[in-house]
């Protein structure tokens, strides 16, 4: 097993539903765009499915055999607390799919796809268990920075040059869109747009979405308080008359398919 994908194995099981805590409240909603590509009657795959947040969407559109795969036990025990016991939920890694051929008719991924290393094994593994047509949706974030006048922007500015422990994180490719193309050539109807997302929050939820993020994770404890309380201090000429921060995050909204039948 890869170092960086045992670590955030470990980082979700501590931290189950972190993602969908911060994303729920985004605007426009990420999980809502990808649950959309469900029709009713979908046999649908959610890749690293998390605490089952995209999966309660789907399943509300039709989707038969909804399943859900995860690495993580700590997020799927948090994903059957959410979808309850009927929920079809498989450990697994997306390197290696224990799903036959063509078994789905879309695959969907919410901020995983930039962390999974080797990333080509598991969309050749995406590609084997869609059918031919069948669609590929995904939310990548990272390597997109907000306006300075933004709480997240200022906070990748604190962390910027600091020190980490632990293994290095995800494919690099994954974090541009050339990257991206590059890995999706063996899809077709390749699509890709860049979006800011509004995580808009008071002072105390900007900084409780940033402690759960895996950078904050990885600073030495004394060395991360410090890091708090700058920002909170930076935050101040920020803030709303609401008492709201303004706070973005980029992402990148793919979807791609396999080739159709002639």
């Amino acid at each position: 097993m890869d170092p960086s994908e045992d670590w955030l194995r470990r980082w979700h099981d501590r931290r189950a539903g972190a993602t969908s805590r911060a994303f729920l409240r985004a605007k426009p909603s990420t999980y809502e765009w990808l649950a959309g590509h469900a029709q009713p009657g979908d046999r649908v795959l959610d890749l690293a499915c998390g605490d089952g947040a995209l999966l309660a969407l789907i399943r509300e559109r039709g989707a038969l055999g909804a399943v859900g795969i995860d690495m993580s036990e700590g997020e799927l025990s948090a994903a059957r607390e959410r979808l309850g016991p009927e929920a079809n939920l498989v450990r697994g890694r997306a390197q290696a799919l224990p799903f036959e051929d063509a078994s789905f008719d879309l695959v969907t991924c919410h901020l995983a796809l930039m962390l999974m290393r080797p990333v080509e094994e598991a969309l050749a593994e995406v590609r084997r268990v869609l059918r031919p047509g069948g669609t590929f949706a995904a939310i990548v974030g990272g390597g997109m920075v907000g306006p300075a006048e933004d709480a997240w922007s200022r906070m990748v500015q604190r962390i910027r040059e600091e020190p980490f422990d632990g293994p290095s994180i995800g494919d690099r490719r994954a974090f541009s869109e050339e990257g991206l193309r590059e890995l999706l050539q063996p899809f077709a109807n390749v699509r890709i747009e860049s979006l800011f997302v509004d995580l808009a929050g008071t002072p105390e939820q900007v900084l409780a979405a940033f402690r759960e993020t895996y950078d904050a994770d990885r600073i030495a404890p004394a060395r991360l308080a410090a890091i708090e309380e700058a920002l909170l201090a930076d935050w101040q000429a920020l803030l709303r008359p609401d008492g709201m921060l303004p706070c973005s995050l980029g992402t990148r909204w793919i979807t791609a398919t396999t080739e159709a039948p002639r």
